[in-house]
């Protein structure tokens, strides 16, 4: 959920006050609102909500063909994952990168992948799980996308201290959730949002929940999501009033079967 026009430590305060009971920062939220760690970790024990961390999304790409860019991305999420640490939190997102072009070689992608993984593993001090993400099913530049491509990610990593992220919206259809569901060895955390297919065949993604076609309730019943300690909301809230975090919370409760 993206409270991007709040400071982190006033939208924990605000999630609390409206019933939820964990909340996920994106690192750039941290970087946008300039606040110390201290000052979050703080607000989190104030208010007794869990705590997730997403990794650098904006403008980065760990598994570039750009080298430079490729060791700056990497340098990100190693940061990120110090504040992770910062906060106590439980979780931390891993985007997997993806290509530039058709053109990009997949072996290179595949082994750059491999190295990135062992070095925020090697990096992870706290008890935080590196949870890598399915990314988008409609995008032809991602590489992760599938329960194959998760194995193959996490495979060098042998499972440990590791996981996965399963995103309701990436894969678009209830259809192809449930699919993935079935394929997949674990879920670890979970990002749901709504998502729809449009006429014209387009994907609407990162929709408020009730506003696509996605059987929350049935997808969140299945025995592989219901191994997910935390049900993150990653819709599109950008500056919210307290009766729209009141509806997404009643939906959410209603999707987990009340």
């Amino acid at each position: 959920m993206v409270l991007w026009n709040w400071p982190v430590a006033d939208a924990v305060g605000l999630l609390a006050e409206a019933g939820f009971q964990a909340i996920e920062i994106w690192y750039e939220h941290l970087l946008h609102s300039g606040e110390r760690t201290a000052a979050v970790a703080a607000a989190l024990s104030a208010s007794g909500l869990a705590c997730t961390l997403h990794c650098p999304i904006i403008d980065v790409n760990i598994c570039s063909t750009n080298p430079v860019m490729a060791e700056a991305s990497l340098g990100l999420y190693l940061r990120a994952l110090e504040a992770a640490s910062e906060l106590g939190a439980r979780v931390f997102v891993f985007h997997p990168g993806n290509l530039f072009s058709s053109f990009d070689p997949l072996e290179a992608y595949w082994r750059r992948l491999a190295e990135c993984l062992q070095r925020v593993l090697a990096a992870n001090r706290a008890p935080t799980l590196l949870a890598v993400e399915n990314m988008e099913a409609d995008k032809d530049n991602e590489v992760v996308k599938s329960a194959a491509g998760l194995a193959r990610a996490l495979a060098p990593a042998g499972w440990k201290n590791a996981g996965v992220c399963w995103d309701s919206t990436h894969l678009i259809t209830t259809q192809a959730n449930l699919e993935f569901l079935e394929a997949v060895p674990r879920v670890d955390h979970v990002h749901l949002s709504d998502a729809r297919l449009e006429a014209d065949g387009t994907a609407r993604k990162h929709l408020r929940l009730g506003r696509g076609s996605l059987d929350l309730r049935g997808l969140l019943a299945h025995p592989r999501a219901r191994e997910a300690a935390i049900v993150s909301l990653e819709t599109v809230l950008i500056d919210p009033a307290p009766a729209d975090l009141a509806a997404q919370r009643a939906l959410l409760q209603e999707a987990l079967g009340g």
